[in-house]
């Protein structure tokens, strides 16, 4: 009897847990959850475009079912008030523009660096592209005149990237025309572009454009773009970190003449950016391609259908990588045109992905796009679903049923480390992906750069935001704060990062300390010692110091040296070392052409610290003449 116990205990564990695991990632359709008009959507995008926290939708409408595809389109926007218990609420009357749009799709982009989100349409025709500028409500109004150049092309695709790294986002058209040319806007700083294709782009036509994602593909810290589309060779266009591009069109997988699209993420752990193809291979079959960056140091790609195990060949329009089982690991979310259901695929971390049956509602219907975000505010990942091409073009909604546990993940971390000069560079830079990427972008709400300086004057914490350049890629630099001198300081620093659900990341935290030679301060700069110099300041090198007199020769000064600084007036300038923290004051003679110099000799060792504060006082016909104060920090 008690075995007969045992096993049906057995049994039933082994019913719940295979049950637990069939329901481990599952998207559930909400049905009628999305209003909005019965029209033809080729694009859609999760966003907040209102501020309030919670992901709206926006739907790229392209042609009308009532006229067999040929009239423009409004295109939607969906307000989420799902934490009112109101679920989407169809406002695009009163937030968008009454301007139809052939579109194809949308991105959401601030261009003016004004903390909200702006729309950009990708637009069929030819015709003109469109930028809509966002009030900071939600509220939007048609820039396109005063911001976009001229650009009457069947674009099918638009993303944004800093390509410059200046701090603004640029952006890239497409053209689906008969050896069409990838465009690039630059942004001015203020969201007014300007059309460089000319020359900041390789010449390269290539023929039915459909894809473009902007991504440091090298490993080199500037943003590369991938161009693909319906024609073999797709580019790549590897940035020279100036915005400048040359392509290429042999490292990638040729695809065919009906790859739709090729996404960009790491699929197996180890930092560089792997591919995912629509149509690698005969007319309708995927595959995925491997990045072999790492290890090998040598950007080169490996492709192949077999990556995908299970079900394949459908008509497919969309990828979106999520991670649907909470492994750590992202698995292949595909939108399918043909099939009778979405599709999912489970990544193993070995780089297989196995189809998996019960990841959504079985609904057949002509899916062109998919997006991904936690849309009811549960903490865990949604899709919402456009529809265009047949059927009747009821745009959906899915809910997930997998808690999003996971913080972001850093891919790679470059910052300030060890002993640097002043001058160095204080800039930290990191990649990121969490638990959702799509089209070159991750569901992360916020990255900082935390940290503390340790400095003469004590100990200041500081957080600052980290600017997102597009491509999961973030920049900072340490910053300069009030009463805060960093030559001599210490820092230790971090990178933070926080997703939608709450999850957070914290790096392992960094060290770097200021040294060398540093100068501050304008002294007396008119008539007067106008530069004061030192060479290398490294504990057992001599240290060459040089005053040059600004048109007064054969003349006598004094070199000051103290262990603070001041900014206190003294004959007519500035006098920038303390008085009362003085240690000595070495003559200075000037040469005829009002040059003067002293060597100091530092000893070999146990001074690796030592900060000393320098100023030179030169005379003249009875009056004095100030320099430029110099700060010595000795390396280690």
């Amino acid at each position: 009897m008690k075995s007969m116990q045992r096993a049906a205990l057995a049994l039933g564990f082994f019913v719940q847990f295979a049950t637990t695991l069939s329901a481990q990632y599952t998207w559930t359709q909400s049905m009628g959850a999305v209003p909005g008009p019965v029209v033809m959507t080729e694009g859609c995008i999760c966003a907040d475009l209102d501020g309030d926290g919670d992901q709206d939708v926006v739907f790229a409408n392209g042609y009308a079912l009532s006229t067999g595809g040929t009239t423009a389109q409004l295109p939607t926007l969906l307000i989420n008030k799902f934490n009112q218990a109101l679920g989407f609420a169809d406002e695009s009357a009163a937030r968008l523009p009454a301007l139809p749009l052939k579109a194809n799709q949308v991105i959401a982009v601030d261009v003016e660096r004004d903390g909200d989100l702006d729309l950009a349409f990708a637009c069929n025709g030819p015709s003109q592209q469109r930028l809509y500028i966002n009030n900071g409500s939600g509220v939007f109004t048609d820039g396109t005149a005063a911001r976009l150049p001229v650009l009457n092309v069947v674009a099918n695709c638009v993303a944004a990237g800093d390509v410059e790294m200046d701090g603004d986002l640029d952006l890239f058209f497409n053209d689906g025309a008969a050896n069409g040319q990838l465009k690039l806007l630059l942004n001015n700083g203020s969201g007014v572009f300007t059309n460089v294709t000319a020359t900041h782009l390789s010449v390269a036509p290539k023929s039915n454009q459909q894809d473009i994602v902007v991504v440091d593909i090298d490993h080199d810290w500037d943003l590369d773009v991938v161009n693909s589309g319906k024609s073999a060779g797709q580019q790549i266009f590897f940035n020279d970190g100036t915005g400048h591009f040359t392509v290429n069109t042999a490292l990638l997988p040729p695809g065919t003449t009906m790859t739709y699209e090729t996404d960009v993420a790491d699929l197996d752990g180890d930092a560089d950016l792997d591919l995912c193809y629509l149509s690698m291979t005969g007319s309708l079959t995927d595959g995925v391609v491997r990045n072999n960056l790492n290890p090998s140091g040598t950007l080169s790609f490996t492709g192949a259908t077999t990556y995908f195990t299970g079900s394949n060949g459908f008509d497919d329009n969309e990828f979106v990588y999520v991670d649907a089982d909470n492994d750590g690991d992202l698995d292949i979310v595909i939108g399918t045109l043909t099939g009778t259901q979405e599709r999912l695929y489970i990544n193993n971390g070995a780089f297989s992905f196995a189809s998996s049956t019960t990841g959504f509602s079985m609904v057949s219907d002509p899916t062109l796009d998919v997006a991904c975000a936690d849309i009811n505010n549960d903490g865990k990942l949604d899709m919402v679903t456009a529809q265009g091409e047949s059927g009747n073009f009821l745009n959906r909604l899915y809910l997930g049923n997998v808690s999003d546990t996971r913080p972001p993940r850093p891919l790679r971390l470059l910052g300030p480390t060890g002993a640097l000069a002043a001058t160095a560079s204080r800039r930290v830079r990191v990649v990121l992906h969490d638990s959702a990427v799509d089209d070159g972008e991750t569901t992360i709400r916020a990255v900082n750069l935390t940290g503390v300086i340790t400095h003469r004057a004590g100990v200041t914490p500081f957080s600052v935001p980290m600017r997102c350049h597009g491509g999961f890629l973030w920049s900072a630099e340490i910053p300069a704060l009030p009463g805060v001198v960093l030559m001599g300081s210490n820092v230790q620093w971090s990178v933070q990062a926080t997703d939608h659900a709450g999850n957070v990341l914290n790096t392992t935290a960094a060290n770097c300390h200021f040294c060398g030679v540093e100068a501050y301060g304008p002294g007396n700069q008119a008539g007067g010692v106008n530069a004061l110099g030192l060479s290398a300041a490294n504990a057992g090198s001599g240290l060459q110091l040089s005053v040059a007199w600004n048109g007064f020769p054969s003349t006598a000064g004094v070199l000051g040296i103290a262990t603070e600084r001041a900014d206190l007036p003294l004959f007519g300038g500035q006098l920038l070392i303390d008085p009362a923290a003085l240690l000595d004051m070495w003559p200075i003679a000037f040469d005829g052409a009002g040059v003067g110099g002293l060597s100091l000799g530092l000893p070999p060792a146990g001074l690796a610290g030592l900060r000393l504060d320098l100023q030179a006082l030169a005379w003249n016909g009875g009056f004095a003449f100030l320099s430029n104060g110099v700060e010595l920090v000795i390396c280690p």
